[in-house]
């Protein structure tokens, strides 16, 4: 009868395999960071802020240049980069009811700082005035009522707040009745803080002698405003 000889294979037992196998996952865990307390740093900000700057936005109200002289409103900011052409303002008075010789037209426009910067100015500054004469055969050259006080003028006065008050012109935007091509720039140095208004009167007048060769004839110019913080 054969035996085998050799070394017998040693045996483990079970609950030394389980510590083991619980070891092993417990170096793998460590390793990775699973288990560490060091596996997350957070920051949160709560205050992140920006702002703009402050700027000025002009807001214009006056009538239209209709019969019912009905009352518009225009603004600065409307336009790009703050720029607004407004038509539908005629300080003039308009053409609906022409005037006659000894009779006027006064309208009222008032002007506003709507921005949140106060403004160090305001400037009036006036375009080219045109006079278009009727273009009847055989008629006589009608005057140039852009440039002929004596046919046509143009007069100008402004007061602080949302009214005009007469007693109480500003410096720099008064313009006494004259040609209305002789309107220069007008300056208000003292410009207008945010929320203040500033009222403007303009009073267009045909003397009482005026010449007949100012009859049929239409005046237009056009004027700017700037509001400069």
């Amino acid at each position: 009868m054969s035996t085998t000889t050799g070394r017998r294979r040693p045996r483990l037992v079970p609950g030394l395999w389980a510590a083991s196998a619980l070891s092993a996952v417990v170096l793998a865990l460590g390793v990775s960071g699973t288990l560490s307390a060091w596996t997350s740093a957070v920051i949160t900000n709560e205050t992140n802020t920006a702002a703009t700057a402050a700027a000025v936005i002009l807001k214009e109200t006056g009538p239209d240049g209709t019969a019912a002289k009905t009352q518009q409103t225009c603004f600065s900011s409307t336009g790009a980069a703050n720029i607004y052409s407004c038509t539908n303002i005629n300080k003039y008075g308009g053409i609906t009811a022409p005037l006659a010789p000894g009779t006027t037209q006064t309208t009222d426009v008032t002007f506003s700082n709507v921005g949140s910067a106060n403004a160090s100015s305001f400037v009036l500054t006036a375009g080219t005035c045109t006079s278009t004469a009727p273009t009847t055969p055989g008629a006589p050259t009608a005057n140039n009522l852009c440039t002929t006080p004596a046919d046509l003028t143009v007069a100008l006065s402004c007061s602080l707040g949302g009214t005009f008050n007469a007693a109480a012109p500003v410096t720099g935007l008064v313009y006494p009745a004259g040609a209305p091509g002789s309107l220069a720039t007008r300056t208000y140095a003292s410009g207008l803080a945010s929320g203040a208004s500033l009222t403007c009167r303009f009073t267009v007048a045909v003397p009482s002698g005026a010449s007949v060769l100012a009859q049929g004839v239409t005046v237009t110019q056009p004027l700017t405003w700037t509001l400069t913080q």
